[in-house]
């Protein structure tokens, strides 16, 4: 069974204010990705509107990415993985991607995490289809508190704070699957789509949800499918490209040898011996993005490179730290690869780095 990684965590989402995008690594109502400066927060996720050019598939002929031109933001790759949600917005339902053509146009909710390369990268987290031209599309978000006021409705925070839902008696719930849903469903890290059509431009911004569909949580994977502590995983990158060095699984995480994945990816790695005390680190970087892996922190931090760019991650916990075994091969956390723009996902005991 395919299990995601990540579905790239908001938490690690990067708070960049890009310039036009500088040329970068050759390897590898609607909401439009905002100007932020290092004060402001990002969304749960950035909406791109865009036409489907062309459809990658797997051998077996699952979906795998999107090429997509838009006007006013570009083209883009969007990268889906076993998390990323199909969304019917004009039903309040979800989609079945088997009839998706080129040429049709949809939102997709994309993580914040982008790779800048030409065009630039980003993982899927939903495809809305079906948009009715009055109404607004689904929105995706993730609850990150949810208040429960005296008159039985409530309020949830989302966007880190930056935004605020009400729903009451009148508002409609369903779930991903179909099933019935309420309003005591909704949970603090839920991720939900919601279909709104004005939002107030105070801060945080307020508005009303007609619909609120509750998604599945990408955690919820049985165990049995999670390899044991101590398995080896065979590495793959990209598409084919199988690593001669394995990873393995360490306390539930999927660990890797840092510089022999980054470099078979065109990346550059490189140790910084601590000095006076300080901790010894390993830089990860492309040509536009720099990841510092800080020995025995599990806290990994990344920051954008691009001349006249602002903005760095929030240091993001991929449940465990990163080490050095001597004589000098330092181990981490396949998903910190995820801050580069790509997608990592475990499939039995196959470990893919796209």
């Amino acid at each position: 069974m395919k299990r995601i990684l990540s579905a790239l965590l908001i938490s690690g989402a990067l708070l960049c204010a890009m310039v036009p995008p500088a040329a970068a690594e050759s390897t590898g109502g609607t909401r439009t990705e905002p100007a932020l400066t290092q004060e402001e927060t990002v969304p749960d996720s950035i909406s791109y509107y865009g036409q489907i050019q062309e459809i990658g598939r797997d051998a077996s002929g699952t979906i795998t990415r999107l090429y997509l031109t838009s006007e006013s933001q570009g083209d883009y790759v969007m990268h889906i993985s076993p998390d990323t949600v199909w969304i019917d917005s004009g039903n309040y339902a979800a989609s079945d991607p088997s009839d998706l053509e080129t040429g049709e146009w949809v939102y997709v909710y994309r993580s914040p995490a982008t790779a800048q390369s030409i065009p630039p990268q980003s993982t899927a987290l939903a495809v809305v289809r079906n948009i009715p031209q009055d109404a607004g599309a689904a929105q995706y978000h993730q609850v990150e508190a949810v208040a429960r006021n005296e008159d039985g409705s409530l309020t949830i925070t989302t966007d880190n704070g930056g935004l605020m839902i009400s729903v009451d008696s009148d508002t409609a719930f369903s779930t991903y699957s179909g099933a019935a849903a309420s309003m005591a469903d909704v949970q603090a890290g839920d991720y939900v789509m919601a279909w709104y059509q004005v939002v107030m431009t105070s801060y945080p911004g307020q508005t009303y949800a007609d619909h609120l569909m509750l998604l599945p949580a990408a955690e919820e994977v049985p165990g049995d499918d999670i390899p044991q502590d101590g398995t080896e995983l065979t590495i793959v990158l990209e598409e084919d490209m199988v690593l001669p060095t394995a990873g393995r699984m360490e306390n539930g995480v999927a660990m890797v040898p840092v510089a022999a994945v980054a470099r078979a990816l065109g990346y550059e790695a490189a140790y910084i011996r601590g000095q006076n005390g300080a901790s010894e680190q390993v830089t990860v970087e492309s040509d536009a993005f720099r990841v510092t892996l800080t020995m025995g922190e599990n806290a990994i931090t990344g920051v954008t490179k691009i001349q006249g760019a602002v903005g760095m991650t929030a240091p993001t916990d991929y449940g465990a730290a990163p080490y050095i075994v001597e004589p000098g091969t330092t181990w981490a956390p396949a998903q910190f690869f995820e801050m580069l723009g790509r997608t990592v996902t475990l499939e039995g005991t196959t470990l893919y780095i796209r």
